[in-house]
């Protein structure tokens, strides 16, 4: 399935816990993230496990609290597209206990950047 190839890089953005918005840069083996709000950035080595799932690794952040989850993993997996617009996920995140879901809205260069 070609699905997902429309995510394996650009520009997207979620909603943490908090309801903060996180903007994402896909490119190469990365995933950038930066926190709108905390100002949080953090580097994920990116790997693609399926054609809808996908492992970040942490690898660098400007966050004290996180740098603990250096090398930790994420497993996630794209439960439904939705085209050009984004799609939903589910990951399993640090624990294993906390399934969380949300929605990845995918943007263009020029939303990105217009919220960064």
């Amino acid at each position: 399935s070609t699905a997902c190839q429309n995510y394996k890089k650009g520009y997207f953005s979620y909603t943490d816990s908090l309801g903060n918005t996180v903007l994402v840069h896909r490119r190469n083996k990365y995933q950038y993230d930066k926190n709108t709000v905390t100002k949080v950035r953090t580097q994920f080595r990116l790997n693609w496990t399926g054609n809808c799932s996908y492992q970040i690794t942490q690898a660098i952040t400007n966050s004290k609290a996180a740098r603990k989850f250096k090398n930790s993993s994420t497993i996630v997996i794209i439960d439904k597209t939705d085209g050009e617009n984004g799609y939903t996920y589910t990951c399993e995140c640090k624990d294993g206990t906390n399934i969380k879901s949300g929605y990845m809205k995918k943007l263009s260069k020029q939303q990105y950047y217009d919220l960064f």
